[in-house]
């Protein structure tokens, strides 16, 4: 009887089947949810969590390792990233005094009067630089697919919690992500406006704190620290 590791075993699982979270999430009658799919492989490993061998190993090519601490590095300076953002929100979502715009950046900014007669531009779309929907090079880029490679990391009396608590953060961050796009066009929509800006925006920053609590929540977890707000993608 060969070993196979916890981590190998649902990491295989889940690259064979977490295509269908995306393709078929919203077909409900016939495909599992991408939460159930979580909860399903969480079911799936408890054999394997009561005993320490399986008659079929997982094969070597579709195996994936759990992420080196520089790997995990990123969720901490992501983290970092969005408490830095929260924190300074309004100066990150306004632009004052810029004098050329590209035509798409017209389209998607909100200009109120700024101190001294200048003009202030609300740029909602600085939230999705934040939570890594904006560049590969983001530590926050696919950021759920890495904590999900780190869940053998994670106390197993803990690990569904674990689970729940990424798939949450992955929602949220989306919901951040996509309210902050609705804001950017909600001056050039019938019936918007600067006060339909601000309420969008308001709204994406509570979406915002939520992704930030869930993200320091999964640190905990990994028993990651916490580091201090930063700006920096490095």
């Amino acid at each position: 009887m060969r070993k196979t590791p916890f981590g190998l075993f649902i990491l295989s699982s889940i690259l064979s089947e977490g295509e269908s979270w995306s393709v078929n999430k919203n077909h409900n009658s016939s495909h599992l949810s991408r939460n159930d799919f979580l909860r399903k492989v969480v079911a799936s490993t408890g054999a394997i969590l009561a005993t320490s061998t399986v008659a079929n190993p997982v094969q070597p090519s579709y195996a994936v390792s759990t992420p080196s601490n520089k790997e995990l590095e990123r969720l901490q300076k992501g983290h970092a990233r969005v408490t830095y953002l929260l924190d300074n929100w309004d100066a990150e979502t306004e632009i004052c005094g810029k004098n050329i715009m590209s035509d798409l950046e017209r389209k998607q900014v909100i200009r109120t009067d700024g101190g001294g007669g200048g003009i202030c531009e609300k740029t909602p779309l600085r939230v999705q630089d934040f939570l890594g929907y904006k560049s590969t090079e983001d530590p926050l880029f696919k950021a759920d697919k890495l904590m999900v490679r780190a869940a053998p990391l994670v106390d197993p009396d803990n690990f569904e919690e674990y689970l729940d608590v990424v798939e949450k953060y992955r929602e949220k961050a989306d919901q951040g992500a996509m309210m902050a796009y609705t804001s950017s066009w909600g001056e050039a929509n019938p019936n918007g406006g600067k006060d339909i800006i601000e309420e969008y925006l308001v709204s994406t920053k509570v979406e915002v704190e939520k992704t930030e609590s869930l993200l320091r929540a999964v640190l905990g977890y990994l028993n990651l620290d916490v580091l201090p707000p930063s700006r920096s993608l490095k």
